[in-house]
């Protein structure tokens, strides 16, 4: 009998454990250092900066994407001559000047960032 609940014990850790490892997955903390390197000329080399880099690239496209239908205060419009490198160097610039904030989401701090350097009129 003490098999079950120590198993389903074992069972919530686990699930809890993933989603905090899903949570930090979205994180500044763990894609600032990506967007550094796709802020970066030149490209960064090894590969495991360019696996970072389009993590990060691929995050921001969403973010540009939505831009336009994020409430007023988080509104951005890209122009779509802006390139990639550009907008993650605005990103980076923007979140590195709030160290504190690392742990937030990023796809919400991306968006401030974004609607800082470009707000929609």
């Amino acid at each position: 009998m003490l098999k079950t609940p120590a198993a389903f014990v074992v069972l919530v850790l686990a699930l809890v454990a993933t989603h905090a490892q899903a949570e930090d997955r979205r994180s500044v903390e763990k894609l600032l250092q990506g967007c550094r390197f796709e802020a970066l000329r030149p490209a960064p080399v090894q590969d495991s900066e360019w696996s970072e880099a389009f993590e990060c690239r691929d995050a921001l496209a969403v973010a540009v994407k939505v831009g336009p239908m994020q409430p007023k205060m988080m509104a951005s419009c890209v122009p779509e001559t802006v390139s990639p490198h550009i907008v993650a160097k605005a990103v980076v610039e923007f979140l590195e000047q709030n160290p504190e904030r690392y742990r937030e989401r990023f796809d919400i701090r991306s968006a401030v960032a974004l609607h800082s350097a470009w707000p929609c009129p």
